[in-house]
């Protein structure tokens, strides 16, 4: 091969190597100890974020499961919405070291971020309370309230036959 070609394939193989080490969380749980110690990308919703001094964790959902990630505070606070019930939170792009199990961090799985990047902005979501499901709180609570005083009747017509306490 000439020069110039194992040249291009050098530049096209340094340009898509970033593109195929975007793992996924799955991926990574399940190869833990293949990825121990090297540097991932990963994508994912940002679900939590606590705040540690100049550090932060943040807690990424990718595909239903979710791994810690340690990063500075400066790039946790760039998140804008956080994922619950009510939102889809802010989807995140992260360059950083996987731990299988992270000695700075009493051998928990993580990553630690070097760089931190918010993708797309998160949402929130629109859920109207379900009328099936407040009909149905409502039957149990007619039930429970019915279920109390029918035992109550039930004890005062037995207190009449024997009366509490026996004598």
């Amino acid at each position: 091969m000439s020069w110039k070609i194992c040249f291009l394939l050098a530049i096209f193989f340094l340009l898509v190597t970033p593109l195929v080490n975007a793992e996924s969380g799955k991926a990574l749980i399940e190869n833990s100890a293949y990825f121990d110690g090297t540097i991932v990308t990963f994508r994912g919703e940002v679900i939590g974020v606590i705040t540690r001094g100049d550090y932060a964790w943040v807690n990424i959902l990718d595909n239903g499961v979710a791994i810690g990630v340690w990063c500075r505070a400066g790039d946790a606070r760039k998140v804008s919405v956080v994922g619950d019930y009510r939102h889809i939170g802010d989807n995140v792009e992260l360059v950083g070291t996987f731990h299988m199990a992270c000695p700075e961090h009493g051998g928990d799985l993580d990553i630690h971020a070097d760089s931190f990047t918010v993708v797309a902005a998160g949402l929130e979501l629109d859920r109207p309370p379900s009328l099936l499901l407040v009909a149905l709180s409502a039957a149990f609570v007619v039930a429970a309230i019915f279920t109390v005083f029918s035992l109550r009747h039930i004890r005062k017509e037995r207190e009449k036959i024997m009366p509490w306490p026996f004598q």
